[in-house]
């Protein structure tokens, strides 16, 4: 097997920033997706098989590990129910960066507002302007559940997994400018983001319920 720059997080806990900064240190590593948001094996994007096509993504998967993994490669995973196992079995022989964020909250809080701005990433320093968000929005069940489910996934994951580092999402201030890197999208207090949900009692007691019972590994 090949040495990777595998990067795993869950969204909106800097594993853009992360995959970017190490795209930008390691460049005899070759960018898988860069366009993409380095995430090659997501098969939420075009040139994929339709959400819900298993086996259809299962082989699209293996097909592009057995391509693009030939070389020394750069690239990002987020766990969820539409990735292949494949990819998991692939990385569980390999070392992987880790990234999390113990600011759950904003995390949650983040996602949503990604979900009704569909803007993920922003590389203007200069831009504060809540990643595009120009009215309060409802945040839905669906997209919550979908950030339990990853969190989740990912506890599981890692279990079995070679984790050459730990990086925590409140650690990315530290690190060096080291080329183009894109900048925090909403960096408001929890409190204020908190008023641009308007379901925000509703989508509280969800996170609460949730945090009563989840534990994040904190050490590797």
């Amino acid at each position: 097997m090949k040495n990777h720059k595998i990067i795993l997080g869950t969204p909106r806990s800097g594993s853009s920033f992360i995959t970017r900064w190490y795209s930008n240190e390691y460049l005899e590593y070759t960018a898988l997706s860069e366009d993409k948001g380095f995430e090659h094996f997501e098969p939420d994007h075009q040139s994929w098989p339709e959400l819900g096509d298993k086996d259809g993504i299962d082989q699209e998967t293996k097909f592009r590990i057995q391509k693009h993994l030939t070389q020394s490669s750069i690239f990002k995973l987020h766990p969820g129910p539409d990735m292949s196992k494949h990819i998991f079995d692939y990385i569980s022989e390999a070392p992987v960066i880790l990234v999390k964020r113990k600011d759950l909250l904003g995390q949650f809080i983040s996602y949503g507002v990604g979900w009704t701005t569909n803007e993920w990433v922003n590389f203007d320093p200069e831009s504060k302007s809540k990643n595009g968000l120009s009215e309060d929005f409802y945040y839905k069940k669906e997209w919550f559940d979908d950030m339990v489910y990853r969190l989740k996934d990912l506890e599981e994951k890692q279990k079995v997994l070679k984790i050459e580092k730990l990086i925590w999402f409140e650690d990315i201030p530290n690190y060096k400018i080291n080329g183009k890197l894109s900048v925090r999208q909403n960096d408001f207090s929890n409190e204020e983001k908190l008023k641009w949900v308007i379901n925000q009692n509703e989508f509280m007691n969800w996170f609460l319920k949730f945090t009563d019972s989840f534990q994040m590994k904190e050490t590797i």
